[in-house]
């Protein structure tokens, strides 16, 4: 069987829009798929919750169905840490990819603040800086400097540097498909907090 999902909103864990992705919905997509399943994935998001995207990326891990993911137009920041290192990654011409440091809005106290910053160390090096470690052969210290600031790869790099498959088709940018200046505007709002 081949299950289809489709990630074109916010990864969030409180979804406002019908193209919002939380983990209890992906998780609900997977219940009952075995290793003769294929799940394909089709992404064109900017990211969203750095513990919700861990949460979606363990479940899609443990998930015995082979995994193929389609990036159709932008694929940023949480949305990026969906995939693990050797899972098969499609980029359709034209598409965008982009890897920053992992980000947190937070409140608290200094020890909250430097549990918190730990907390996105340790994301970073797991979920982030291994990942791109395996796909380019980089070193640690390499890849945390291209990330440091912000590390935008068209499709081309992508499949050069990253190991991505080229997708035959161009990619989606169709606002009414995927609401894509709303999650602009929704991602350049979250950034700013």
């Amino acid at each position: 069987m081949k299950k289809v999902i489709n990630i074109f909103g916010d990864i969030t864990s409180e979804p406002k829009s019908k193209d919002d992705v939380s983990a209890s919905m992906i998780n609900s997509q997977l219940v009952g798929l075995t290793a003769n399943d294929t799940v394909e994935i089709n992404m064109n998001t900017y990211g969203g919750e750095v513990f919700e995207a861990v949460a979606i990326a363990t479940m899609l891990k443990m998930s015995p169905a082979i995994k193929i993911f389609n990036i159709l137009g932008i694929c940023a920041s949480a949305a990026t840490m969906l995939f693990q290192p050797t899972d098969k990654v499609y980029a359709a011409r034209g598409i965008m990819a982009m890897y920053h440091k992992p980000q947190v809005s937070v409140s608290g106290d200094a020890f909250t603040l430097r549990s918190v910053a730990k907390r996105l160390d340790k994301i970073e090096n797991e979920n982030i800086i291994k990942n791109l470690v395996f796909r380019t052969n980089k070193q640690p210290i390499e890849i945390a400097e291209l990330i440091k600031n912000e590390w935008w790869l068209t499709s081309d790099e992508a499949i050069q540097v990253l190991g991505f498959l080229p997708l035959e088709q161009e990619a989606i940018f169709n606002r009414a498909e995927t609401n894509q200046i709303g999650i602009y505007h929704n991602f350049l709002e979250k950034k700013k907090a």
